[in-house]
C-alpha cells in the first residue's frame, strides 16, 4: 500500500449516507455503504497480509511472483508473471532481478524460442515457499474461520460480481480513452 493512501478506520452510519442523499442524489447510500466496506476491509486485508510475510521474511511482491511461478505447469515468462500479477513488466523485472541477486529464481533461454526468457524457482526459491506457505495457510484460514462453507461460496460468488463489473468498466474506459 502506498504511503499516501488513507485506510478507513471508522465507517458513517447508512443514516448519514441517507441523509446526504437528499443533498446529492446520485449517491445511493447502501451502495455507498457497501463500497466502504468492500475498500476497509481490502485496506485492512493488504495491510495485514505485507506485515505477515513482513514478519516471515519475504516481501508480498516476492513471495506473490514466487507463488505463480512455482504454481506453473511449465515456467513462465516475465510477461506472464506481469499478466498474472496486474503490475507492469519493469515491476516484475526489478522484483526478477532481486530475487535471481538472492537465489530464489534464475531466467533461462526458452530451449524452443532463444527469445524468449523463462523464470524457474531455485530449489532456495522452494524452500522460502516450503518455510512460509503453512503459516500462510493457516493465518489466512483463521482469517475465515467465523465463515461457514456456504458463506464462503456466497461471499466468492458476490466477490466474482463485483470483479465481473470491474472488467466490464475497465474495458469501457480503455476503449473510451482510445477513442478520445
Amino acid at each position: 500500500m502506498s504511503g499516501d493512501q488513507a485506510i478507513l478506520k471508522e465507517l458513517p452510519h447508512y443514516d448519514v449516507l441517507l441523509q446526504e442523499s437528499r443533498q446529492y442524489p446520485e449517491l445511493d447510500p447502501s451502495a455507498c455503504l457497501t463500497w466502504m466496506h468492500l475498500l476497509k476491509t481490502g485496506d485492512e486485508l493488504l495491510a495485514l497480509n505485507d506485515q505477515f510475510l513482513s514478519s516471515q521474511g519475504v516481501r508480498p511482491g516476492r513471495f506473490n511472483l514466487l507463488m505463480i511461478a512455482g504454481h506453473c505447469e511449465d515456467p513462465p515468462s516475465p510477461a506472464e508473471l506481469a499478466d498474472c500479477t496486474g503490475v507492469t513488466r519493469a515491476t516484475v523485472s526489478g522484483l526478477l532481478d532481486g530475487m535471481e541477486r538472492d537465489g530464489l529464481v534464475v531466467r533461462k533461454c526458452d530451449p524452443e524460442d532463444r527469445r524468449q526468457v523463462r523464470v524457474h524457482v531455485t530449489p532456495e526459491g522452494k524452500q522460502l515457499l516450503d518455510r512460509i506457505r503453512p503459516a500462510y495457510c493457516r493465518w489466512f484460514s483463521d482469517l475465515v474461520a467465523s465463515l461457514t462453507e456456504a458463506e464462503r461460496q456466497l461471499l466468492i460468488s458476490l466477490l466474482a460480481k463485483i470483479q465481473q463489473q470491474l472488467s466490464a468498466v475497465r474495458l469501457e474506459e480503455n476503449q473510451a480513452s482510445k477513442v478520445a
